[in-house]
């Protein structure tokens, strides 16, 4: 995946998101970078349309380099460049649906006990 070409994407996707229109001018947490992309608290603001969300998260969670971090380093490998309303449990959700970290990576709860046979009722 090109970052440059999700980059146009975004861009793309801005004038149709009804929280960017109400931004566009600038104001103290939001500004433009010189690539006309929204900025907020110096991060890109990412839209909801499209799957613009979900290209993100696979971006920094399935990259070859990521490694399939858990959901708190993806969460701040996420956050350290892009923000949206919903970022937090997007990628909370996005984590828990991962096949390949659900298959390969260890469970943190303790085992499940032995099944104890009920006694017959009277």
């Amino acid at each position: 995946m090109d970052l440059d070409t999700l980059h146009q994407d975004i861009l793309l996707a801005l004038p149709s998101d009804p929280i960017a229109t109400k931004h566009i001018t600038v104001d103290g947490h939001w500004s433009t970078d010189p690539n006309s992309l929204l900025l907020l608290n110096n991060r890109i603001y990412v839209s909801s349309a499209g799957n613009l969300h979900t290209r993100i998260l696979q971006y920094n969670h399935d990259h070859i380099l990521a490694r399939h971090f858990g959901q708190n380093k993806t969460l701040e490998l996420v956050h350290h460049g892009y923000s949206w309303p919903s970022l937090c449990a997007d990628v909370q959700q996005f984590c828990k649906s991962c096949v390949t970290c659900m298959r390969f990576k260890p469970q943190c709860h303790k085992p499940y006990g032995s099944l104890k046979q009920l006694s017959i009722p009277e």
